[in-house]
């Protein structure tokens, strides 16, 4: 899949969390979602550090505003959802439950700080997963470059 079709696809089946994703769709949207988040960060970094030095740093609420508020915000927030439809899709493809994803990405992140290493690793079985083969017909469906030759 060539990254305009997957940028496509990933907005197109944002919603979705049935069905599988290959390798190929799941990082160059991805890549895309850095690249969003990468420029508009570069337009609203001048206008971030000077609200982000007005208000107090431990005001957690009041930083977590600045942000979402800005175009860096706005990049992270269109491409969330997608991202976290192509993780569920993409653990899919390796036969295992989109719930992995809540127990390697969500749960790490409501516990304690004192338990921040297992975040870490999390992470890194995380992006193990991610980069594994998919197989052949499982039972979220058939191979999606299986589909996508026979065409």
């Amino acid at each position: 899949m060539s990254f305009f079709d997957a940028v496509v696809s990933g907005f197109k089946n944002c919603f979705v969390f049935r069905g599988r994703s290959s390798r190929s769709e799941f990082w160059w949207f991805f890549l895309f979602s850095i690249m969003a988040c990468l420029i508009a960060l570069n337009f609203s970094f001048e206008n971030l550090n000077k609200e982000l030095s007005k208000s107090d740093i431990n005001d957690v609420s009041s930083v977590l505003r600045t942000l979402l508020s800005s175009w860096f915000g706005v990049a992270l927030l269109i491409t969330y959802v997608p991202q976290i439809a192509l993780s569920v899709r993409r653990f899919h493809d390796i036969n295992k439950s989109g719930w992995w994803f809540f127990g390697l990405q969500i749960v790490p992140s409501v516990l304690p700080q004192a338990l921040s290493f297992i975040g870490i690793i999390t992470l890194f079985a995380y992006l193990y997963f991610m980069c594994e083969k998919g197989g052949d017909e499982n039972q979220y469906g058939s191979n999606p470059l299986k589909d996508k030759e026979s065409v």
